[in-house]
């Protein structure tokens, strides 16, 4: 059996990635878009119970799937999902000083990951979250991801 293309082109579709998310959240690179993609996906996994993250992860491309579980502890309490001018507070709390997250950090990484994960796998990502969070990326629920990337 040949490696699956998703690890063959993890790099291509996790710049792509970095991409989107730079430009939707207006940002002028990806190293200012970084500490915003991984600060979003850190808040919104701290929110989700084992089986939910897992359910979720298990639908994103390896990279994005990799920064999601990154320093993770499954075995911590999960917490209250709050507000979403709460949920921007702790994005932007990840490395303060060095995080340009802008006011639409959180639509712009789930546009992002719109974008680059296939529509049917990202509606999955999303039945995954509990509503409230869903609610949060509703509007790309229906995004016609671009074409992979092939290397």
């Amino acid at each position: 059996m040949p490696w699956p293309p998703e690890y063959q082109r993890a790099s291509a579709d996790f710049e792509k990635f970095m991409v989107a998310a730079r430009d939707h959240a207006g940002l002028a690179t990806t190293h200012m878009a970084w500490n915003m993609v991984a600060g979003v996906l850190h808040a919104f996994r701290r929110r989700l119970a084992p089986d939910q993250a897992f359910r979720f992860a298990d639908q994103l491309l390896p990279a994005i799937r990799g920064l999601f579980v990154e320093g993770w502890r499954p075995g911590e309490k999960v917490g209250r999902i709050g507000t979403r001018a709460e949920i921007l507070e702790e994005v932007r709390s990840l490395r303060r000083d060095h995080n340009f997250s802008p006011d639409n950090a959180i639509e712009a990484v789930g546009f992002a990951l719109a974008t680059v994960v296939p529509a049917d796998a990202f509606a999955r990502a999303l039945q995954a979250l509990p509503s409230e969070l869903r609610q949060l990326w509703r509007n790309f629920d229906d995004a016609a991801p671009a074409s992979p990337v092939v290397t």
